[in-house]
């Protein structure tokens, strides 16, 4: 088999792109319903620059028609003016803009910004179809476009201007007046980068770099390197898609930050063709497939050298950055079906349904196994089949592991990426090891690993290093290093830290620092009073008399509780705990051996009253009385004017009154108010 594959890989030595990566593919984004590679690029360039972000079942939905607040927010985010929110967030300007609704703050900066401005009723109409036309003039007045030098009629006259200065290019708008689409208003930003300026004075303004290659994007430090450089990022976000291309980075106005990365349409990333280790510390087929015997190693994301590689590791190339990239993900699988045929499959199905795709030096190995068969698939850094094993003759055994978001989506970790393979509301915000057998998926809870507190800022966990590329999760969402408190973080709040073939920690999940089963919200106090009819001592058994007769009616008053948080409501069950309603409370629970749902203890928790937005650090905590308090990524944030659940950037953008809630130490609850 080896020998097979060494002359494959010689063969696409000589047909060089052939079996490449399609032109564009590099910037695929992680979003399943997203296909073309402009709209790739654009959605992918804009996620590291927070301007958008997908939908949380996978998708990013380019065909969804944005709003007018919708749209302002994201103009916002573009002008990189999202530190400034909190100044616009109690004013008023346009009536049907309250400072109680949540893009008030977008809305009202853009407007004193000059970018945007209501309609002839004075109104802003922020729940309207925001439409080509507006949007462009939006941009175009961002780029430093006056009114008074349009000329001709609106919304024409900016769109034929758009059309000269770049602005338009490749977003195949054709009407001014039709609604603006999500995948629409990701290339017009992408095209804001290098759009030309007007006379005036530039609200998007951008430095724009040389050609270079991207190498690293590091979430957790919240930095870039690209062309042997290393930069900070604007908004830190922890992506692997670009990697590997060939592009620009773009700087914000000031110059010093890192805004994205701007690939160029056609670079290509990791090769179409794998090497399978044959053996600990081996070398054979690499020089092949990387066409010479001078690269980089990295596996699972981080810089590695020959001794590191073990036997049944996969390695793939990316020729933009001239690196071997290794994986060592392995996952038992049981093999459901194939397309087009057991002898030459393109795909294979397992795990329940999920399809792979199977890459052209996997298909010697997986010809000799048939639907039907228990199996153990070798799984690239980007989740593709690059060898199989029959399981009950194989030394290859399954090490797959994944983390449960906390919307029960599982992410297997895939080399240093994550691979959605389905879901498991069950196991929300837990590290699972990862098998399927004829009957579906198997998951279970892992726990333990390595101990100690999580220092950031030293770079440690329990004295250990932690890896460049680590993968941090907060209640199953994946953060940056950097959204956390610099002061630390408690062990217990570490449910789960695994160290790599380096001995460094390269993945971490924090849960809530308490028990499972505590749930923090707000309580909603139900009463009701009824009357029921008691008879005297001594005539309980004078059935025969009617009521009203040798007995009275008696008040009797019931309580229910319900547990109200950003993601669900727990209850309403009946309860004789004095709780105030609204009160914002710490809650044991657990379910009796019947099913039923009880609310076990009560807790209230430490109120920290009337917080000033420069309390804050960061995010990530809080100074309040000559202490500092930890701010998880997942706290939640309460409008008390709204009565809704929020984020806490709309929170801190919201003014009038902050009040923390606080248990065991750590900011639960963040409430506001007008």
């Amino acid at each position: 088999m080896k020998k097979r594959i060494l002359t494959w890989l010689l063969a696409v030595s000589m047909l060089g792109s052939l079996l490449t990566v399609p032109a564009g593919a590099a910037a695929v984004t992680k979003f399943s319903d997203v296909s073309d590679s402009y709209t790739a690029t654009a959605v992918e360039t804009l996620r590291l620059m927070g301007v958008l972000d997908g939908y949380g079942d996978g998708t990013f939905r380019p065909d969804t028609v944005l709003n007018r607040a919708q749209f302002c927010k994201m103009a916002v985010y573009a002008m990189d003016g999202s530190g400034e929110l909190g100044r616009y967030s109690t004013v008023t300007i346009f009536p049907d803009v309250k400072p109680s609704h949540w893009a008030s703050a977008y809305i009202n900066m853009a407007a004193r910004k000059g970018i945007i401005s209501g309609f002839a009723d004075g109104k802003f109409k922020p729940g309207q179809t925001v439409t080509a036309g507006q949007a462009v003039t939006i941009l175009m007045r961002g780029l430093g476009y006056k009114d008074e030098d349009m000329g001709g009629v609106w919304p024409q006259s900016y769109m034929a201007e758009a059309q000269t200065n770049g602005l338009l290019k490749s977003t195949g708008i054709t009407s001014a007046y039709a609604g603006l689409t999500r995948a629409q208003a990701a290339r017009l930003f992408l095209n804001l980068f290098e759009a030309k300026h007007g006379k005036g004075d530039a609200l998007f303004s951008y430095k724009v770099g040389e050609e270079v290659y991207l190498t690293a994007v590091d979430g957790g430090k919240g930095t870039m390197t690209a062309g042997g450089k290393t930069y900070t990022m604007a908004h830190p976000v922890a992506s692997t898609s670009l990697i590997g291309s060939k592009g620009k980075v773009v700087l914000n106005g000031a110059g010093g930050e890192a805004l994205t990365f701007l690939p160029i349409t056609g670079s290509n990333g990791v090769s179409n063709a794998a090497v399978i280790i044959g053996s600990n510390g081996s070398v054979a087929g690499l020089d092949s497939l990387a066409g010479s015997t001078s690269y980089n190693i990295y596996k699972n994301g981080s810089p590695a050298t020959a001794a590191d590689l073990k036997r049944y590791d996969v390695a793939t190339y990316a020729s933009a950055t001239n690196s071997i990239i290794v994986s060592d993900t392995r996952v038992s699988v049981y093999y459901e079906d194939c397309k087009p045929s057991p002898s030459s499959p393109a795909t294979i199905t397992v795990l329940g349904g999920k399809e792979l795709n199977v890459l052209p030096t996997a298909v010697d190995s997986l010809s000799k196994l048939k639907p039907g068969k228990q199996i153990v698939l070798l799984l690239t850094a980007d989740g593709q089949v690059a060898g199989a094993e029959d399981a009950n003759n194989t030394g290859a055994r399954g090490n797959a592991m994944a983390v449960v978001s906390e919307k029960g989506d599982v992410q297997l970790v895939c080399g240093g990426a994550l691979l959605n393979i389905g879901t498991a509301s069950e196991y929300a915000g837990q590290v699972v090891s990862v098998y399927a057998d004829k009957s579906g998926l198997k998951l279970n809870k892992i726990s333990g690993g390595v101990g100690g507190d999580l220092l950031p800022k030293e770079g440690t966990l329990g004295g250990r290093k932690l890896a460049d590329n680590v993968m941090l999760f907060d209640g199953g969402r994946q953060i940056a290093l950097s959204e956390l408190s610099q002061t630390g973080v408690n062990s217990g709040r570490v449910s789960y830290a695994r160290t790599n073939w380096a001995g460094q920690v390269d993945l971490i999940v924090l849960n809530n620092g308490l028990a499972e089963d505590v749930i923090y919200g707000r309580a909603v106090v139900n009463s009701s009073t009824s009357k029921v009819w008691v008879w005297d001592p001594g005539h309980e058994n004078d059935k025969e008399q009617q009521e009203g007769v040798n007995g009275s009616y008696k008040e009797t008053t019931s309580q229910t509780i319900s547990i109200e948080t950003a993601n669900k409501t727990y209850g309403p069950i009946n309860s004789g705990n004095h709780i105030s309603n609204g009160t914002f409370v710490a809650v044991s629970i657990k379910t009796s051996s019947q099913g039923n749902l009880m609310f076990t203890r009560f807790d209230t928790m430490s109120k920290l009253s009337n917080v000033s937005s420069g309390a804050w650090i960061g995010k990530t905590a809080v100074n309040f009385g000559s202490r500092t308090y930890e701010v998880p990524s997942n706290v939640q944030c309460y409008n008390d004017d709204t009565g809704k659940w929020m984020t806490l950037d709309d929170a801190k953008a919201y003014g009038g009154t902050m009040n923390l809630y606080v248990y065991d130490g750590v900011v639960r609850i963040v409430e506001v108010k007008a």
